[in-house]
């Protein structure tokens, strides 16, 4: 309950409160709100006094108070092999959505992915007395809890629906505003035909397995993104969930690999021993400022290599939340036409490890790679110097074949810093709704096409070649 004691482990506020005590609390919730003003994330004062009014730790009730004010997301329920089926999402992408959607009082407001009712508490507080906000998840447990915290936060009438998001709510349609607080590869009609016609649609939209919270207007037929930025969901079940599954590499509970647009990994074990075992790295020569900045050239790398699968490692058990050294962006994996040997090549996202050379993976170097299989990815070359975020980016090689297709993707980074550096906030989605007057048949220079069940989705960075 808000205002109830400290509970064992809560860190002590500055002044010496503890987070539990109602005075740490407030604090808590302020340090966090200025925080996320300083990061750039929230840039409206509407924005900014909703999350200043809205108590998170009401809604989190089984974590410790002063957790629920740190810029985290926190798991809320995970399924029998570990994985994480819903959350509360990091308090900085919940800003950035919000004040991608720019939700203006008297609206009314769809949330699809109800998860503990925060989201929806800060959306009704920016709607005002003359709005509305209705929430649907298809989970009955979080529906049912999550308006019990609405209620104990002071928003009885935030509308709560158990359901399928992928229909929508349509009974309270048309609304304003559209949010969805789970990872969706495709746009549900649905959710276009109620929206009004000059309403916004933001949601974590997975392109070639990099989620992007994109904001979509109508243009026309279609529809285009006014704002994107990187980010990370859970993804969607229901009617909306994609043709996808995990797959168990390795001794479990551990990691598992998702494949989005391209070949389904076939062989797990083959996969597993080659990021098990040795790798080398190849030279970018090219610095980066940070991880962030790493992130936009995995994205480039990953639009512009199309022919290749996209691999998304997570993990569960006592290794979920943990870091991926070797995969924190992800993975690429070659067709297995292209290996030449029968089996699929993998070029892994940005991520953190040791300097050029060879060195041991995962494992240990447990195992042996399949002669067919290559694995590379994004890395820094070296540790950055003490006191300094930036380094040089280097792509790591597993495998046998990995060192080839380390050397491909070392040149494509070179081809995003010689093209200037193209960010996600660069990058515009179109979507066309299938069956649309106009849709684009063959990509135009520098884009790609993905086609998806209900939508074609075009994404490109206009300003290049």
């Amino acid at each position: 309950m808000a205002g109830g004691p400290g509970r064992p482990g809560d860190p002590a506020a500055p002044d010496g409160r503890m987070p539990g005590d109602p005075a740490g609390l407030d604090a808590a919730r302020a340090r966090l709100v200025d925080e996320l003003r300083a990061s750039g994330r929230l840039t409206s004062k509407a924005v900014e006094d909703a999350f200043r009014a809205v108590p998170r730790h009401v809604f989190l009730p089984d974590v410790p108070a002063g957790r629920a004010y740190q810029d985290e997301a926190l798991v809320i329920k995970t399924g029998e092999d570990g994985l994480p089926l819903s959350s509360s999402s990091q308090p900085a992408i919940m800003a950035i959505m919000l004040e991608q959607l720019q939700i203006a009082p008297g609206q009314r407001v769809l949330e699809v992915g109800t998860g503990t009712g925060y989201n929806a508490a800060l959306m009704r507080h920016l709607v005002g007395p003359g709005g509305s906000v209705v929430s649907v998840d298809i989970d009955p447990d979080l529906v049912a809890s999550a308006r019990e915290n609405l209620v104990a936060a002071g928003y009885p009438d935030v509308i709560v629906v158990c359901g399928d998001g992928g229909f929508g709510v349509p009974e309270h349609a048309p609304y304003d505003r559209i949010i969805v607080t789970a990872g969706a590869s495709d746009l549900a009609p649905e959710w276009l035909a109620q929206l009004r016609p000059d309403g916004c649609l933001a949601l974590p939209l997975s392109l070639r397995g990099i989620q992007l919270c994109v904001a979509l207007e109508r243009s026309g037929n279609h529809w285009r993104s006014r704002a994107a930025c990187r980010c990370g969901f859970i993804r969607m079940v229901g009617s909306m969930a994609a043709d996808e599954s995990h797959v168990a590499l390795g001794p479990q509970p551990g990691l598992h690999v998702l494949v989005d647009d391209g070949t389904p990994v076939t062989d797990p074990d083959a996969l597993w021993a080659a990021l098990s075992g040795p790798f080398a790295d190849v030279p970018a020569g090219v610095d980066v400022a940070g991880l962030a900045e790493l992130g936009e050239a995995d994205l480039w790398v990953t639009m512009t290599e199309p022919g290749l699968s996209r691999l998304t490692i997570v993990a569960s058990g006592p290794l979920r939340g943990e870091a991926l050294p070797l995969l924190p962006f992800g993975a690429l994996a070659e067709p297995a036409s292209d290996s030449g040997a029968g089996g699929p090549g993998v070029a892994a996202g940005p991520g953190a490890g040791a300097g050029p050379g060879a060195g041991a993976g995962p494992g240990g170097g447990a195992g042996q790679a399949s002669a067919s299989l290559a694995v590379a990815g994004l890395v820094p070359a070296a540790p950055p110097p003490r006191g300094r975020r930036d380094f040089e980016v280097a792509v790591r090689g597993f495998g046998p074949r990995g060192a080839i297709l380390a050397e491909r993707l070392a040149g494509r980074v070179a081809a995003w810093n010689a093209s200037g550096r193209p960010r996600s906030s660069d990058l515009i989605v179109t979507a066309y709704p299938r069956g649309a007057p106009g849709e684009p048949m063959p990509a135009g220079p520098g884009e790609v096409i993905l086609d998806r069940p209900d939508t074609r989705l075009v994404l490109g960075w206009p300003a290049l070649p």
